[in-house]
Parts: C-alpha cells; structure tokens; sequence
C-alpha cells in the first residue's frame, strides 16, 4: 500500500513539475515572438543644436524605413551609432533603444570655421576636419581657405603642414577680431624662399587689404601690421611684410584669385 502511495506521490510531482516547466516554455516563447514581432516605431533625437539634421536623415542612416519596418529584436544600437558616426557632418553621436519601440539618439554636428577654397561647398571644423554643408546648413558668410591640394578624407583631420598652418592663423586672427576674406597658404612650404608665402586678404573700411607674410615670422609681420594700418588710408592695397623691418606698399589692386 505505502509502495504504491509513494508511486503516486512521484508521478504527480513529476508531472507537476513537467506542467510548470511547460508552461514557462510557453510563456517565453510567446514573450519572444512579440519582441520579434515588435517594431521600431519612433526617433527621439537629442543634442546641442535643436534638430540640426532631419530625424528622416538619421533614420536614413541607421537604415530605419517606414517602407522597410525595423523589429526591435534585430535593431542593432551600436552598429545605429556606428553608421551614424561614419557620416562626414556627425562629429559624435551615441543610441540607445528606449521603451521597447522607440530609438534615442544623441549626436553634435560638426561647425564650420571657414570654407575649404580648394573644393565646393566643402568646409572646415575647429579639428581640421572637411565636411559638406549643403543642404545640411544654411549658407554662411566664412573666411575662405586655400591651401592648394587635391583630395582628402572624410572624417579625417587635414595633416599637411599648411592645413595646419592655416587653422593657427584662423585662430590668431579671429583673437584679433579681423576681417579675413580668405587665407592662402598654398605656397607655404616652397622652396624657393622668393616663393614661399602667406596671403591674407582682409576686408577693412569697404576696402580689401592684402598681406604677404612669411610662413614662419607671421606672427610678428602682423603685429607690424597692425601699427602701421593707422597710418594708411582707406584704400585697397598689398602690403608686403616678409623682409623684417621693412613694408613694401603697393596701392594698385591685384588679382585675388589664388
């Protein structure tokens, strides 16, 4: 009797526990395919600038369509930030999956400090990294720069020497609150020293100024600069300060194509 009590007991627990095991199969199996079957269904995007770029452009680039819907379960967030980040206008951006249908995405476009003069609507950030502006950016009134080169890479900071340069002058001359028209630097490195130059062209009083400096005394040459200019009239002129003590002043205008 006792043998045939403890059979009983052993099979009912078994199949109680073979029930609850199955009934927990599936509970997951149905929670797993309304994740698979759940899709993507907003873009939350945030950042310095209010809405710098279209929220269709960075769904775009994460490859989200409305054509083509997106399941939550193949969302991939870091490969979202990584195709994100390979776009030359996106200086930073991070993405996160909030609230099992919706993509939240933190970015920082890049700013322009001046205009690439060797490309169109090609332009440089703080870094030295080009980038397009059109149509991510309303036109914008930047110094243009010219450093006489033929390609470059997106994402990429220039490494020439004059690309260098040219933003160490950028940066000095807006601490000295001038006007720059455009920098060409495209004959800094010659070797000819009668040919190598620095070319600022400068908008003051209605009037182009355009100074010759050395590439490697610039500093001191503007600085000359800056005394003489109150004795000058408001005039277009070249002014050529790359032998030290000396300005050589020509009052007729030259062609200011690089």
């Amino acid at each position: 009797m006792r043998l045939v009590q403890s059979l009983t007991w052993i099979i009912g627990s078994t199949l109680l526990i073979t029930g609850s095991a199955y009934k927990g199969m599936q509970l997951y199996q149905q929670r797993h395919q309304a994740s698979a079957k759940a899709y993507l269904c907003r873009i939350v995007q945030t950042g310095p600038q209010r809405e710098a770029l279209k929220t269709t452009y960075l769904a775009e680039l994460m490859r989200i369509s409305a054509d083509r819907p997106v399941t939550v379960a193949s969302f991939d967030p870091l490969l979202a930030q990584k195709r994100l980040r390979s776009c030359p206008v996106i200086k930073e951006a991070q993405v996160k999956l909030l609230q099992s249908d919706t993509v939240y995405v933190d970015y920082t476009v890049r700013q322009p400090i001046a205009w690439l003069y060797d490309f169109e609507n090609i332009a440089l950030d703080e870094e030295g990294i080009p980038f397009p502006v059109s149509p991510f950016f309303s036109p914008k009134k930047l110094p243009e720069v010219y450093l006489g080169i033929k390609n470059f890479y997106w994402s990429r900071p220039l490494k020439d020497r004059k690309a260098e340069l040219a933003l160490t002058l950028l940066n000095l001359l807006n601490r000295l609150s001038m006007q720059v028209r455009r920098l060409d630097v495209s004959k800094a490195t010659e070797q000819s020293l009668g040919r190598r130059e620095v070319v600022i062209i400068l908008e003051e009083q209605g009037f182009t100024k355009i100074l010759r400096l050395t590439p490697k005394n610039f500093a001191q040459e503007l600085g000359n600069y800056l005394e003489l200019r109150t004795q000058l009239p408001p005039a277009p002129q070249t002014i050529d300060l790359r032998i030290p003590q000396l300005a050589f002043i020509e009052d007729k205008k030259p062609a200011q194509n690089p």
